[in-house]
């Protein structure tokens, strides 16, 4: 079954008695091309085993069974996981699991090293990203179809738009590279926003804190308004002075009057272990 084209999706579903789910994000890819990019970004060896979150009508399916030792794929629509049930009925290297990816417990599903390849629903990319980096035992890499917002996000600088909460999670615990952009037009339905495809390389962190979960408190208090200055946001939430934030602020060679958006991951590292003495 080889699906190159929009007409060709629509045919196919029409065939099964299938059609998108709106309430579950279902925009189908439908580019053969842009399968075959996401293919050479994940740099598979034939080794590898493939987590795949929400594969649909198995376009991206095929190639990665034909690329790697195993695809665990997971998808939360019934019907679609009777058709790819019937489709790779042959493939003894496919996994099927019918449920909700933010579900799942991925460790019990691949007890050893994996790769993510993904056209991701986008109503569940922030969680689901979230989710990879916090298992105990997070993939090697992910190359994922997002939203083009989301992309930006993800790969963001400090003192930037974009720059946010996931932005400073996603590279703590990974290199994050924005690979392309793609339109609407390479998915049935097409969706109203672009997308684009991200790489998420895992490896240490340069800056480790003391406390891990305390420097992400910082960062979530420092994004809460991040039009304020930090100062005022940490004293109010950690019980400080504005004084004593402040000074801690000054601690690791920035101004007072800094607002959270401006602070690197180093210096959240930095500022969270010397604040967490003083509460």
């Amino acid at each position: 079954m080889d699906v190159t084209r929009p007409s060709e999706i629509t045919d196919l579903l029409q065939r099964y008695g299938l059609k998108p789910r709106k309430s579950w994000g279902q925009n189908f890819l439908a580019n053969k091309g842009v399968v075959a990019k996401l293919m050479a970004a994940a740099q598979l060896t034939g080794a590898e085993t493939v987590l795949e979150i929400g594969p649909g009508l198995g376009v991206m399916t095929e190639p990665l069974l034909d690329s790697s030792s195993q695809v665990v794929a997971v998808e939360i629509d019934p019907l679609l996981c009777q058709f790819l049930a019937r489709r790779f009925l042959q493939r003894d290297n496919f996994q099927l699991v019918q449920g909700d990816a933010l579900a799942q417990d991925f460790s019990l599903l691949i007890p050893g090293p994996y790769i993510v390849v993904a056209n991701l629903p986008y109503y569940i990319t922030s969680p689901l990203l979230a989710k990879l980096v916090e298992e105990p035992q997070p993939p090697e890499r992910a190359v994922t179809l997002v939203q083009w917002e989301v992309a930006r996000r993800l790969t963001a600088l400090p003192g930037t738009a974009d720059y946010g909460a996931l932005s400073i999670l996603i590279q703590y615990h990974c290199e994050a590279e924005l690979l392309f952009k793609i339109g609407p037009g390479n998915f049935y339905p097409p969706p109203q926003v672009d997308s684009a495809a991200v790489r998420l390389q895992w490896r240490p962190s340069s800056f480790q804190p003391r406390n891990e979960k305390f420097m992400f408190r910082l960062v979530k208090i420092a994004f809460s308004q991040r039009r304020k200055m930090l100062k005022g946001l940490l004293a109010a939430a950690l019980g400080l002075s504005k004084d004593q934030a402040g000074k801690a602020l000054a601690q690791i060679g920035l101004s007072e009057e800094i607002r959270g958006e401006k602070l690197s991951i180093k210096d959240f590292a930095a500022l969270a272990d010397i604040l967490e003495g003083q509460i």
